[in-house]
């Protein structure tokens, strides 16, 4: 049997509206595919329920700043991303 190996996301989105066969990704990194119908979901019935996402910071002591913005800057767009797939 014939298969295609990639290593991108977005070639495997493209190679599967091409229509060269079904793929298997992470709805947020097809989200945009589907919503534009160039990509369809097959066997929804079977996906797994969604898991929570942490941030977590495992250094003891001050929480250096640089960390603490990308936290909160990480932490904003993820829930913004997360609440638009469910």
């Amino acid at each position: 049997t014939p298969r295609l190996s990639v290593t991108t996301a977005s070639a495997a989105i493209r190679a599967a509206g091409d229509g060269v066969g079904a793929t298997r990704l992470l709805l947020y990194q097809c989200a945009e595919a589907v919503g534009q119908g160039r990509v369809r979901r097959i066997l929804a019935t079977f996906e797994p329920d969604p898991v929570p996402v942490s941030l977590l910071h495992a250094a003891r002591g001050t929480l250096p700043l640089k960390m603490r913005v990308f936290l909160d800057f990480a932490t904003g767009r993820l829930r913004a991303r997360l609440g638009a797939l469910a």
